[in-house]
């Protein structure tokens, strides 16, 4: 079921493939998508980089 099939005063089947409302729906979608996966790199590779840091200063045993 489409977002736009309860609420759009002017739906009919197969109108989402052409409507302009649907297209700027998706776009602010695809951005929002986008702002939420660039906010997972720069975190994600923060911690990466923390976890790194963490392990190089950690105590290693020296094995005889």
């Amino acid at each position: 079921m489409l977002p736009c099939q309860t609420g759009c005063p002017s739906y009919r089947e197969g109108c989402h493939k052409t409507c302009p409302q649907w297209r700027l729906f998706q776009e602010k979608q695809r951005a929002q998508r986008q702002a939420k996966k660039q906010y997972l790199q720069f975190y994600n590779a923060l911690c990466a980089q923390v976890v790194r840091q963490c392990r190089a200063i950690e105590y290693r045993r020296i094995a005889w």
